[in-house]
Parts: structure tokens; sequence; C-alpha cells
């Protein structure tokens, strides 16, 4: 459909184009005709001037001559010439709004098609289940006191359904016996890399704990924190 629009548009521009210059051409003829008669008037209106010597007597009989020399015929063809521009202008309407058409239908198609989503992407997209993050288990957890030096030592697994974790990173947190903030202390557990269903052992030495009251573990994964869960009996 919008081939033939665009088809009907340009032939309608060349048959505008065509009229144009044909109309251009016939007003040319005219133009060069009516100024041919006007000299031809003019140059009888001198040879009257110089060559007859009216009598004082003729003048009034005469003057129907005269005004009938001035009088002003409308050429045949100037409505056929009215005609023809009329017409190139309609036709040259009628092509621009063609092509407006075109083009609007031709936009509308590309807007439809990009907007619409294909039917089985969207469809796999929906169908999808979401994807949830299982947390870590601790399996086993204890520490070890040496003067003023903290060890913290345990066991992490990463549950069947979960997703692999590379650069697993026990981090130990401690408090004093009034729950203020004392130091920190990390290390990477013994496996390099986590997968599903699999656990390796951590160990974290902390020095300067003598006054150490309690202590909190978590786990890192470069620079994010995976959530754990105590499954400890």
């Amino acid at each position: 459909m919008e081939i033939t629009l665009i088809v009907v548009t340009l032939l309608s521009l060349a048959v505008a184009g065509t009229m144009s210059v044909v109309a251009w051409r016939v007003a040319g003829e005219e133009r060069r005709r009516s100024e041919a008669r006007v000299a031809a008037l003019a140059a009888d209106i001198r040879s009257a001037d110089v060559d007859v010597d009216l009598p004082l007597g003729t003048a009034v009989a005469d003057a129907p001559i005269s005004g009938g020399m001035f009088t002003f015929i409308q050429p045949p063809t100037a409505l056929p010439r009215l005609a023809t521009v009329v017409l190139a202008g309609v036709l040259v309407v009628g092509a621009g709004a063609a092509l407006l058409v075109a083009l609007g239908r031709s936009g509308e198609v590309a807007a439809n098609s990009v907007s619409k989503p294909v039917a089985g992407a969207d469809e796999s997209h929906s169908t999808a289940p979401p994807q949830t993050a299982r947390a870590l288990e601790l399996v086993a957890l204890g520490h070890e006191r040496d003067r003023d030096q903290l060890t913290v030592r345990g066991i992490v697994r990463n549950p069947v359904n979960g997703s692999p974790v590379n650069q697993l990173t026990a981090v130990v947190l401690l408090y004093n016996r009034n729950g203020g903030f004392l130091t920190t202390g990390r290390a990477l557990v013994q496996a390099p890399s986590l997968g599903p269903g699999g656990e390796s052992t951590f160990l974290v030495t902390i020095p300067g704990a003598a006054d150490v009251g309690r202590y909190r573990v978590s786990f890192r994964s470069e620079d994010r924190v995976i959530s754990h869960v105590d499954i400890r009996s």
C-alpha cells in the first residue's frame, strides 16, 4: 500500500511539473502576443498622427473611429490559460497531500513494528521464574584465646540450590564487654570458589583482643555482603 501511494505521488509531481512548464510557456506566448498587439496599435497611432491631417469640422464624426482604435479586446485564450494554471495548482496540492499521507502511514507502520514486542520473547520473559539469592549456611563456629589474640574458626556451606561464590571472605567484628566496637579482622575461606553444595573452613586471627566481650561473623564476596543463616545445632 505504501509503495502504491509513493508511486502515485511521484506521478502526480511529474504531471504537476509538466503542467507548470506548459502554463509558463502559454503565459509567455500570450505576453508576447499582447506586446505585439500593443506595438502594432502604437505604430498605427503614430502613423495616423503623422500622415493624416483631420479638419476641425470632422473631429466629432471621427471620434468613434479613434475610440475604436483604443478599445481593448479580451484575448480568447485568457480563460484557458487561467484554467491551466488552476489545474496545475490542484495537481500540486493533491501530490503534496498524497505524499504526506504516504509518509504518515509509513511512519505509523514503523512505530507499530517497533512498539510491538516479539510474542515469543515476551512470553519467555514473563514465564521465567525470578532468581532469588540463597543465603550461605554457617555449619560450625568456634574461637580460641592466646593472651591478647583471638582466633575464630568455622565451616561455611553453599546450599545445593545456591549460586557459585568466588573469593569468599570471612569478616569478624570484635566488641568490648560494654558493647563498644573494638576492631575487625578478615581472611579468605580455604576454597577459592564455593559452588552449589560445597563447603569450606575459615580461620581469622585478630591481635589486640584482650578486652573483647563478644564478636560477630559475616561474609563478603568482593565488594558485596553475602547473607548467611546459622544452622548450628
